[in-house]
């Protein structure tokens, strides 16, 4: 049976639509070790909203909000990128910031990777050829860690906060053998949660089971 074929997601009871995404899941102390990060630079800010520890990833791809069909479109997508790529290995590097008028996004950048942008590139392919719509701007690989970030002073560049932050980070190494399509919700109207719906391993060349 075709890769792509394999997989037939059950939607949820009552639940015709959903906000998704594709990215990288961190273990529970690699969440831990990027928290320390964004607990070091919040202490630079006088605002900012932090990732929630168990929310960090790093998102390959953003879907938006799609039905019961796109969803399993997304899903033979990724089951078919799965089968031809290998596992990821990342370095994770300095601090950096996208900047917004109404505050900066803070990030962990990747200094090193072996398999990512192959990864990312065959996503994009396989989710255009579903017919599913892909963000058009350049990959650039990053880990989210505060949204809406203002320095301290106001007179302070949000670059250079996070230069100097960065000096104290230690280093971060990280292997990825799976990677997962993620559906974004406020359970019962509560926090924001990153949830799994489905997780496929990077075997290369091997059958996505």
């Amino acid at each position: 049976m075709e890769a792509d074929k394999n997989i037939y997601l059950k939607p949820s009871a009552g639940q015709t639509a959903k906000r998704l995404f594709i990215a990288l899941r961190f273990s529970a102390e690699e969440q831990d070790a990027l928290a320390q990060s964004r607990d070091a630079i919040l202490e630079r800010l006088r605002a900012g909203r932090p990732s929630p520890t168990a929310n960090i990833h790093l998102t390959l791809a953003f879907l938006g909000t799609l039905d019961n069909a796109g969803e399993q479109r997304a899903a033979d997508a990724l089951c078919a990128a799965a089968r031809a790529c290998d596992p990821v290995s990342l370095s994770l590097g300095a601090l950096g910031a996208f900047e917004r008028r109404r505050g900066g996004i803070v990030w962990r950048g990747v200094s090193r990777q072996e398999g990512l942008l192959v990864l990312q590139r065959t996503l994009v392919r396989e989710l255009t050829v579903r017919g599913l719509a892909v963000d058009e701007k350049p990959f650039v690989p990053h880990v989210t860690l505060v949204r809406g970030a203002r320095p301290t002073d106001d007179t302070s560049d949000l670059q250079l906060v996070c230069k100097e932050v960065s000096r104290g980070l230690p280093s971060l190494e990280t292997r990825h053998t799976e990677v997962a399509l993620m559906w974004s919700h406020h359970p019962e109207g509560g926090r924001l949660t990153y949830t799994p719906i489905l997780t496929v391993p990077l075997y290369g060349e091997k059958s996505c089971v």
